[in-house]
């Protein structure tokens, strides 16, 4: 029997065989390239998203920077706290109020809460004024200030509690 004209020879038919094979492998690898790629783009998107969505949220807006503090009950940043709001400012500002001003504001507004019994173990009243233990004021990391009862100074207080000094 002959080899009719449209059937390949075996030797033709390997050639071919193996042309088709190498063609999808090259196609597979470009297609897998092509998904890594895509899948790369969209992980660096969503860390980027993620990471500024973060920064803005740990970022406390400028009038709350501005006019508020937490007040600790004592040199923990797991003791028992509040935050005060220590001025009647725009909560909507954008520029600093300066940093000593700040400071005083908070310190003044904490040894009220002290003052007035916020922290001791019967509770706040209106008829016995409580003592104010030495404050210190630190940083934390959204810039807005908290204010701690400590005989430490701020430089030794802050780098214990794994904050910063107040800065602008």
């Amino acid at each position: 029997m002959t080899n009719p004209t449209f059937l390949p020879t075996d030797d033709r038919f390997d050639e071919l065989k193996q042309s088709m094979f190498a063609e999808i492998t090259r196609a597979e690898r470009r297609r897998t390239r092509k998904h890594r790629i895509v899948a790369l783009g969209i992980a660096g998107t969503i860390a980027l998203g993620t990471t500024a969505g973060a920064i803005a949220i740990a970022e406390a807006s400028q009038g709350q920077i501005n006019y508020t503090a937490d007040c600790y009950a004592a040199a923990d940043l797991g003791a028992r706290h509040g935050t005060s709001l220590y001025g009647p400012g725009d909560q909507d500002a954008t520029t600093p109020t300066p940093l000593s001003e700040r400071i005083s504001l908070a310190e003044e507004m904490c040894a009220a809460t002290w003052r007035i019994g916020t922290f001791s173990p019967g509770g706040s009243t209106n008829t016995k004024e409580f003592p104010v233990p030495d404050l210190e004021t630190c940083q934390l990391p959204d810039g807005r200030l908290a204010v701690f009862p400590s005989d430490l100074a701020a430089s030794e207080l802050c780098p214990q509690l794994g904050l910063a000094s107040p800065h602008e």
